[in-house]
């Protein structure tokens, strides 16, 4: 959480952080500032000090909307610099930024974050840290301060979560509608014009109804059928006519446009009837996705879980990245990731990284799955949890786990 901030810089040793960017393609930043749209924006935060946030003046009402203490650029004007370094940016914004240090007694080791070119990063940041011989220029590796204050969600967080979840699970409801809506000929969906309803037809559906509900789409999400679902982020081929009896992997991700939080959510289902093998294999996935769920608390680190989930697919004949981390066929990825500001963040269920355990106020999905594209199938279902500040499993994807969605022939 934000509170854990200053003992997460006192335990990095770290004076004073600075967080730059944009707050659209900085999740550090959107969750500093509250997800208020902010372009070259710097979130200064000397540890014995209070936050000031540094904002151009045409957004100077959204940066005051944060309720953090606001300056201007034009407070320290560029021009001014530009003028004395003879119009060569880079010196002029070093000089510009050793004024906002020296106002602001930043001194010490401090910790950079945020989002810019890695080269220019790379070339600012050296010449900071020549020209202020009093400041100690501090890269992280992950997992940053951020992300682990970002891994645990308050009651605030939890409850925009929960409501992203509500509108999510809203719009698969409407898909599964849409679909049922229409009738099959000769094992294909059709149109009420007679023609064959395609992927990108229902994407077209599904973007539709995401503005209804004031989500966005900033990664295409998956619908993806037979032979693709059997590769685990193929998005599904927009041309590709729907069949019944064959698994369709819907994975949706979206982002509120006024939280900026995610969920994330899938369901592999059939049209009009499933084989009975694959019925099986659905079966078998639900089995372990129920066991899983069962067994999941805080308390416990997260690579315990995914190896729960390699177990249990092994004891049912399928081969599993726990034993062959090369492999392409069956259970081929981690068992799940946080969910946040970013639509994967820590804390992650996996056995490779760092294993702390699970806390209230993580939020993280649950998505096993089994891939056999060559037999042309895959099957995942997935739903995203929270532990509340009690460490009680709250499911924030509230969905029936339906095989079959019932298809009228024409």
């Amino acid at each position: 959480m934000k509170a854990d901030i200053p003992q997460l810089m006192r335990k990095r040793k770290l004076d004073a952080i600075v967080v730059y960017g944009n707050t659209d393609t900085s999740s550090d930043l959107a969750y500093l500032t509250g997800g208020v749209h902010l372009e070259r924006a710097m979130y200064l935060h000397p540890l014995n000090g209070s936050p000031v946030l540094f904002a151009n003046v045409l957004e100077r009402e959204n940066a005051e909307s944060t309720g953090i203490s606001t300056r201007l650029w034009n407070d320290f004007p560029i021009n001014r610099y530009l003028k004395e370094s003879n119009g060569r940016m880079l010196p002029a914004q070093i000089a510009q930024w050793r004024d906002i240090f020296a106002a602001y007694n930043v001194h010490g080791r401090v910790g950079f974050y945020g989002m810019n070119d890695m080269g220019f990063a790379y070339r600012f940041l050296t010449a900071l840290s020549e020209a202020l011989p009093d400041i100690e220029v501090v890269g992280e590796t992950p997992p940053n301060i951020f992300s682990l204050a970002r891994e645990t969600k308050d009651a605030r967080e939890l409850a925009m979560m929960a409501a992203v979840g509500k509108a999510t699970t809203s719009i698969v409801a409407n898909v599964f509608d849409f679909l049922s809506g229409h009738r099959a000929k000769r094992e294909t969906l059709m149109t009420s014009h007679g023609e064959p309803l395609t992927i990108g037809d229902v994407k077209a559906f599904i973007r539709i109804e995401l503005v209804k509900h004031n989500l966005e789409e900033t990664h295409e999400n998956i619908f993806s059928q037979g032979r693709d679902a059997g590769v685990p982020h193929n998005a599904g081929r927009h041309d590709m006519p729907l069949q019944l009896g064959q698994t369709i992997i819907f994975d949706i991700f979206p982002r509120d446009r006024a939280s900026g939080y995610f969920h994330d959510m899938t369901r592999t289902f059939f049209l009009g009837y499933a084989p009975d093998h694959l019925a099986q294999r659905w079966q078998d996935v639900k089995t372990v996705f129920d066991e899983v769920m069962e067994a999941i608390r805080v308390g416990e680190p997260g690579g315990k879980f995914q190896q729960l989930t390699c177990d249990l697919f092994e004891d049912m004949g399928y081969p599993t990245i726990c034993t062959d981390p090369q492999i392409t066929n069956g259970y081929i990825h981690s068992l799940g990731h946080g969910v946040g500001l970013d639509i994967h963040e820590g804390p992650r269920l996996s056995t490779l990284g760092r294993q702390a355990p699970l806390q209230p106020g993580h939020v993280v999905s649950v998505e096993p799955g089994l891939y056999f594209p060559d037999e042309g199938w895959g099957i995942r279902i997935e739903d995203t949890i929270a532990f509340d500040e009690e460490g009680n499993l709250v499911n924030l994807t509230d969905f029936p786990y339906e095989m079959i969605i019932p298809i009228k022939l024409a």
